[in-house]
């Protein structure tokens, strides 16, 4: 797949452009202001942990940025929405008296109602933060608009959601889905961090020990709730994609065995849009099992730019070499298991607080990747690993013929 200028693309299958982006709204109403005003003062407390966790340290500026995609010839980039506050704290009616009763399962507490417009809000600050880039790049909600920004040679930027919990608990849970698939969101991200009454989840924080990590974080034995399920449900009718990154063997047992029921033509595609293969112990990376059941539903698996997790049963990447070293090694392993490259995409994470390998510390640098790829595969595969994978996806998203409609 080639721009405007005839330029290789690469599609970054997630990628945190929103957690840089100051809130804004358009309207001068008192209750858009009100919201700002809680939106803003949230941006500004993870801005000041991204100071010391999420920003180059060799320049301190953000990872992922429009100007940046450009330089790493990004042509399309899934722009992950995501509320931090809405899953980090307690949801409503849990008072002190509960949480000692509970102790350390908080992090159970459904989010409250606000979860699902707060991120209406942040889409739309996305789509004038984008529009103030209109030269260098475009938000796409439809095919029409992917074709439109990749032949003027523009960012094509995708919105997608990292969490379910930010529709689980809303009024209605197709009327919410519905409203995103509405505005272009590609894919939802199932789980994430922590449980939230939706989906048991996989250590993901490489700072933190897997044993310590189920120690501070114990999850039921659910795997899949009633409210992760209805999100399923919602997604599948309104054709946005399911993303399982995140979830716990158990929960990924019990989605698959659902969108069987629901889909059993395997017409469905399921992707891991920012993970790695399970080479050691890290239960974050997909077990082969995992692997196989995606591409069975001709899916895609995007890898990940975490040193930490990409080293998974071997030695930390401590140069771009070893980075490609590594990369190579899963996309390979992904070879193995399904016969093709067809399945492999790159989803660097970047910006997502996660401690980048060697060569990728920002999105500018992707297109030195790009080559590496190039180099190794020849450029048949390596437009597939790099760009042709994920616009397959987008494009059986956007299908204008749905064998999912029931």
């Amino acid at each position: 797949m080639t721009g405007g200028d005839g330029a290789c693309v690469v599609a970054d299958l997630h990628t945190h452009l929103p957690m840089h982006v100051e809130p804004t709204v358009e309207s001068g109403a008192f209750a858009d202001r009100l919201g700002l005003l809680r939106d803003r003062w949230r941006y500004a407390a993870v801005s000041a942990a991204g100071r010391f966790g999420n920003l180059e340290r060799a320049t301190g500026r953000p990872r992922v940025s429009i100007p940046l995609l450009r330089e790493g010839g990004v042509g399309i980039a899934l722009s992950v929405l995501y509320s931090p506050f809405d899953e980090m704290i307690l949801g409503p009616g849990w008072h002190l008296r509960e949480m000692r009763n509970r102790g350390r399962r908080y992090h159970w507490a459904p989010p409250g109602p606000r979860a699902y417009p707060r991120l209406l809000r942040q889409l739309e600050s996305i789509e004038r933060h984008v529009a103030g880039y209109g030269d260098l790049a475009s938000i796409v909600r439809d095919r029409a608009g992917l074709e439109s920004a990749l032949a003027a040679g523009k960012v094509a930027v995708v919105h997608c959601v990292e969490g379910g919990f930010h529709v689980s608990h809303a009024a209605s849970v197709d009327r919410a889905v519905a409203e995103f698939a509405r505005r272009g969101v590609a894919y939802i991200t199932l789980g994430h961090l922590y449980f939230k009454s939706v989906a048991t989840v996989a250590p993901a924080w490489a700072a933190v020990s897997q044993a310590r990590w189920h120690a501070i974080w114990p999850q039921p034995h659910v795997g899949l709730t009633d409210a992760g399920r209805a999100v399923v449900r919602a997604m599948v009718r309104n054709r946005v994609l399911l993303d399982v990154a995140h979830l716990s063997s158990t929960a990924l047992e019990q989605v698959f065995a659902l969108l069987d029921e629901l889909d059993p033509e395997h017409t469905v595609p399921v992707l891991a849009s920012h993970v790695a293969l399970r080479f050691g112990d890290n239960e974050y990376n997909l077990a082969d099992e995992t692997v196989e059941r995606i591409a069975a539903r001709d899916g895609v698996v995007g890898l990940i730019a975490s040193a930490p997790h990409l080293a998974d049963g071997g030695k930390a990447p401590a140069s771009f070499e070893d980075t490609c070293r590594a990369l190579f090694r899963h996309i390979d392993r992904l070879r193995s298991l399904t016969g093709s490259h067809r399945h492999a995409a790159i989803g660097t994470d970047l910006g997502g607080f996660i401690t980048p390998a060697p060569g990728v510390e920002n999105v500018g640098r992707l297109g030195a990747l790009r080559r590496a790829l190039g180099a190794r595969y020849g450029e048949q595969e390596a437009e597939l690993i790099a760009s042709g994978n994920v616009l397959r996806l987008l494009l059986a998203r956007w299908s204008t013929e749905d064998p999912r409609r029931r």
